[in-house]
């Protein structure tokens, strides 16, 4: 007998560097718990796999960040002449990387996004009894994602609700289409990740979410095969239990929350200070 739709198996893709390694061996451990899982893939540095097996073992697949996209490295995204970018191209750079994904094994046609930093904390499922993929809302508003959205695909996103929840389930399929129509929108003879990157808009740090981008375009042009959930889920994990979190803790944290993220109080506390400064900024324009 087959398995129920709602139970279906995926690959489960993490973009994640050396430093949030710790956390991302908690995450797996309660992947495999509450998440029907394949197997997990880890894009990351090929200098630092041998940390990564050590940690995780040898049954999650390690993949070169250097070699996923062709002409599309660190280094080159760092070149690109875009004000306010200098600490920008590693969390660009990591979304693209997770997009890349939607080419390996055409012939499996799903596969599920998840944060490095974010760990499951109960049973969650990503298919109704339907088939339909269920995505997570969230109520984050980033108006340079948007004009990204617009720029790359020639039309504005409908927003009604936020995509930005740490995980996604992905039709490879789908996403592939629409890689496919920012390849073709923006001129040039690039592929669509260099694309991406020379139309971005906006004044803010950050200004393109592969999260948004999908899950609004998959919003507006395949409604039927979604369904968009609302989920109990922390942010500020770190804030609660430490970076380190205890299985006790996060047992703890289970009774509220379906899964919670333990962001880098550091990177928070940079990115905030950015989006401050981006806002005095906008209020100093308006003013003179």
């Amino acid at each position: 007998m087959n398995a129920p739709m709602t139970s279906q198996p995926l690959d489960v893709v993490a973009a994640c560097l050396k430093r949030d390694l710790p956390i991302l061996a908690l995450a797996y451990r309660n992947l495999r718990r509450f998440v029907p899982m394949k197997r997990l893939h880890v894009i990351t540095s090929r200098r630092d796999f041998s940390h990564f097996e050590d940690l995780l073992g040898r049954d999650v697949v390690l993949i070169d960040e250097d070699t996923m996209i062709p002409s599309v490295t660190l280094p080159a995204l760092k070149v690109i002449p875009l004000a306010r970018f200098s600490q920008g191209p590693g969390w660009y750079f990591q979304q693209l990387l997770k997009y890349q994904f939607a080419f390996e094994k055409p012939e499996d046609d799903y596969y599920l996004i998840w944060d490095a930093d974010t760990i499951p904390l109960r049973s969650l499922e990503f298919f109704d009894a339907k088939g339909r993929m269920l995505l997570t809302k969230a109520e984050e508003f980033h108006e340079s994602y948007f004009l990204t959205y617009q720029n790359i695909l020639g039309r504005p996103a409908k927003r009604e609700f936020s995509f930005i929840a740490q995980h996604m389930v992905v039709q490879k399929s789908i996403l592939r289409e629409m890689l496919g129509e920012i390849e073709r929108h923006c001129p040039g003879g690039e592929n669509w990740a260099w694309k991406i990157m020379r139309n971005l808009r906006g004044e803010a740090s950050n200004r393109f979410s592969e999260y948004e981008t999908y899950g609004h375009y998959l919003k507006e042009k395949y409604p039927q095969l979604a369904v968009f959930r609302e989920l109990p889920w922390l942010r500020r994990g770190a804030s609660e239990c430490g970076r380190h979190p205890s299985g006790t803790a996060l047992t703890k944290l289970g009774e509220k929350y379906f899964y919670a993220s333990f962001e880098d109080s550091e990177n928070f506390y940079r990115r905030t200070g950015r989006k401050v400064r981006d806002w005095l900024r906008k209020v100093e324009k308006k003013f003179h």
